[in-house]
């Protein structure tokens, strides 16, 4: 076998090389093929002999064969390179042709926005959006407007031109409505002694001292029942326990907007007759109630000139940057809680109490 495989590999490195490969007698020599031949027979005796006899006589007549090869080849590449090429038929151009667009309609002329009754506009018979009116046309239709089967709550909202990230510029306060928000308020006072009767008298809802900041502390939101909170000054210190509690809800007694007083009579008075807080938020936009949709429209028109008279007297003034009067009102709409859309005031109605007052 091992004789087989060098033979093979003789063989197949003589057709490589072709006619320039040397002879098989003078790479081996012709005893030496002599012998491989011998070999080859005497393999045969074993029964390889015909596999082995056929690859030495191939041996022999390798080189011939791999010269005639190699003439052959030479020729066909000669007959090739006279053989003139020939150039592949030109492709055919297509013509193309621009299509003519179909004929289409003409579109249809926009539709004219209409100014319908209480001031909304309309386009194609859908309200779209409020624009600047008188009051008593904004509240005409924020009345018009409110047909859901509760009393819906009117809101206002006031856009002021002010930086609200300036802590020299924050617009907060207290109104108090003439003829009050319509909603029923639960009122806590937070006192003890004298003070808890006084508040009793006046008609607070909840009255408690050092044991109703503990259970308000032990339970926590849970025993919160009620929507106000008034404190007399002295109960301040012992309101620290709870402050996490109240804050995050708007509860915590504040002395800037009057939660914290010794006229405990007075501070559950106004919130019962209309007390409404309020704060610019960071877009500096103030969002406040104004009364029910039920209330009469000469109530409804007060309650929001006394808002507005509260908001305009809190304009920052003598710091570097403050808004004059006309740029610090922007714009103000009202709306009610299930109405379509909002209406929106002009800038002489709203300007109008603050020069009555």
């Amino acid at each position: 076998m091992a004789l087989r495989q060098v033979l093979r590999s003789y063989g197949s490195s003589l057709l490589r090389l072709g006619g320039g490969a040397p002879s098989a007698a003078g790479f081996y020599g012709a005893g030496s093929l002599r012998r491989m031949s011998a070999a080859a027979g005497d393999e045969g005796e074993k029964g390889e002999a015909p596999a082995a006899a056929g690859l030495g006589g191939w041996l022999l007549k390798a080189p011939a064969a791999a010269a005639s090869a190699a003439e052959a080849a030479a020729e066909e590449i000669t007959e090739e390179s006279s053989t003139p090429a020939v150039s592949p038929p030109p492709k055919r151009l297509v013509e193309v042709r621009a299509l003519a667009e179909p004929e289409r309609e003409p579109p249809a002329p926009p539709r004219r926005a209409n100014i319908i009754r209480g001031g909304v506009v309309s386009k194609g018979g859908a309200a779209l959006k409020a624009v600047a009116m008188t009051l008593a046309d904004a509240v005409a239709g924020v009345k018009a407007g409110a047909a859901a089967k509760f009393d819906e709550t009117v809101d206002i909202a006031v856009r002021l031109g002010i930086d609200p990230r300036r802590s020299d510029m924050i617009v907060r306060g207290v109104a108090n409505l003439p003829h009050g928000t319509g909603k029923k308020i639960r009122v806590c006072v937070f006192a003890e002694g004298v003070h808890a009767d006084e508040a009793r008298a006046a008609g607070a809802d909840v009255v408690g001292g050092e044991e109703l900041i503990n259970e308000i502390k032990t339970l926590g939101a849970g025993a919160i029942d009620f929507d106000k909170a008034v404190a007399h000054p002295d109960m301040m210190p012992k309101l620290s326990a709870i402050a996490r509690v109240l804050g995050p809800r708007g509860l915590m007694p504040n002395p800037k907007v009057g939660t914290v007083s010794s006229d405990i009579k007075g501070a559950v008075a106004s919130f019962r007759l209309g007390r409404v807080e309020f704060r610019a938020e960071k877009n500096a936009i103030v969002h406040a109630i104004v009364g029910k949709a039920s209330f009469d429209q000469k109530h409804l028109e007060e309650n929001i000139s006394a808002i507005m008279a509260t908001i305009m007297d809190l304009r920052p003034k003598l710091i570097k940057g403050a808004p004059s009067a006309t740029n610090y009102l922007k714009g103000a709409t009202i709306s009610s809680t299930m109405g379509k859309g909002s209406f929106k005031i002009i800038k002489e109605d709203l300007l109008a109490p603050v020069v009555k007052l």
